[in-house]
């Protein structure tokens, strides 16, 4: 599983978005942007909305593979 992080900056290049077009959007600096596609600054909720909604996407896809895990393992206990 990836870090939130890391599935961030995928979308982010995936769409072919900068990370100042993100940070303008979220009405942020680059640094703190920065900081968080980095793993250096933890993003909260409240961030992951605003970059989600910079990216055009569902917060809980940064989420995604985690979510499957968690999951499969409760269908495992039933």
């Amino acid at each position: 599983m990836k870090p939130v992080y890391e599935k961030i900056e995928e979308i982010r290049k995936e769409k072919g978005v900068t990370k100042t077009s993100i940070a303008k959007k979220c009405n942020k600096t680059v640094a703190w942007y920065h900081g968080i596609s980095t793993g250096k600054r933890k993003a909260n909720v409240d961030s992951l909305q605003e970059i989600a909604y910079a990216l055009e996407v569902d917060v809980r896809i940064f989420f995604e593979s985690k979510l499957s895990v968690m999951q499969n393992k409760s269908e495992e206990v039933i």
